[in-house]
């Protein structure tokens, strides 16, 4: 099977180098990597600068993404290969800040009229993909009628498990992660989690494109957050898997600056995060939207209880902000949050 990886990257060039030395590692080694870099100019560049093997940047004439004229658009492109494996790199530098969606569909649509690929894994830049992780999660994507695959993601600061699936909990508008802190090697009932997920995290997802063809792309509305909670609740009869043999380790946060703690979350983050899941609510369950934003009202105390005042703030703005219908990237500064 042949696999795009897409990477999306804000400034993160660090991050982003380990990663690829983690995929220059894959014992699967049909592949391309496109890394969308929404940084701007100067994130780009210092991205080309520690890229084995980059060859360019070149001018892209063709990188708009759409027919609009300030439609999402790539202005240059690099092309390197990783050093061991010399798989194909395309670095591109995005015309703007479109956020997580937003520079994984421009991905998609410069891939779709490619005939070279048959599914997409996304991965966080601040992942380390064991060597048989993209291996796994095609050997169990095969096994069924499944559009989405996880892996075990495993949290680097501790080994232990961050998560096997997401179950999204109506009521109280908030994702909650199965498996977590459990042992990394403990041996769970793969199909008791496949029955409770409800989406598939973000940071490793495997998705095949008879699922991006039928389904359509991400949408690009949140900014950061819940995509891929709406990806999967859009489904249809695709099934949701998860591949226990695909390890991938994650620094969590390090990407966006979400963290453990309701006092260090960033907050860019806590305002995404309470706007999102009304944004959210408001799309799927809308019957129900009052009594549910009410009550994603009444957890944003929780900030308040933990001594986060100045997040507890920001956290009230983004409940409002998603009540009102704000979409895409924040229109307020939070540095006097």
């Amino acid at each position: 099977m042949r696999v795009a990886i897409i990477i999306v990257g804000f400034r993160n060039a660090a991050d982003i180098s380990n990663c690829l030395t983690y995929l220059d590692r894959q014992t699967h080694a049909a592949f391309t990597v496109h890394i969308c870099e929404n940084g701007g100019r100067e994130a780009y560049r210092r991205l080309v600068a520690i890229l084995p093997n980059a060859q360019g940047p070149s001018t892209k004439a063709d990188g708009k993404a759409g027919v609009e004229p300030n439609a999402p658009s790539i202005l240059q492109t690099t092309e390197a290969a990783l050093p061991t494996t010399g798989l194909p790199i395309f670095l591109h530098e995005a015309s703007g800040n479109l956020g997580y969606a937003g520079a994984i569909n421009l991905c998609l649509r410069l891939l779709t009229p490619r005939d070279d690929w048959d599914a997409v894994w996304v991965l966080n830049p601040d992942t380390e993909p064991a060597p048989e992780a993209l291996a796994a999660l095609i050997e169990y994507g095969a096994r069924g009628a499944y559009g989405i695959v996880g892996s075990r993601l495993l949290l680097k600061e501790t080994g232990r498990v961050q998560l096997y699936g997401g179950r999204w909990r109506k009521w109280i508008a908030r994702g909650y992660n199965i498996g977590r802190a459990a042992p990394a090697d403990a041996v769970p009932d793969v199909e008791a989690i496949e029955r409770e997920m409800t989406y598939v995290v973000g940071a490793s997802m495997f998705v095949t494109r008879r699922f991006i063809e039928t389904v359509g792309p991400m949408e690009e509305g949140y900014f950061l957050y819940n995509e891929e909670v709406d990806w999967c609740h859009r489904r249809g009869a695709f099934q949701l898997g998860y591949a226990h043999a695909s390890v991938v380790y994650h620094q969590q946060g390090t990407a966006i600056g979400s963290h453990r703690t309701r006092a260090g979350t960033s907050p860019l983050s806590v305002y995404l995060i309470e706007r999102n899941k009304i944004l959210f609510t408001q799309r799927f369950y809308p019957r129900v939207f009052p009594a549910i934003a009410l009550v994603a009202l009444a957890l944003t105390a929780q900030y308040m209880t933990e001594g986060a005042f100045r997040n507890f703030v920001v956290a009230l703005r983004g409940w409002w902000a998603g009540v009102r219908g704000e979409r895409g990237e924040p229109r307020t500064s939070f540095a006097r949050s």
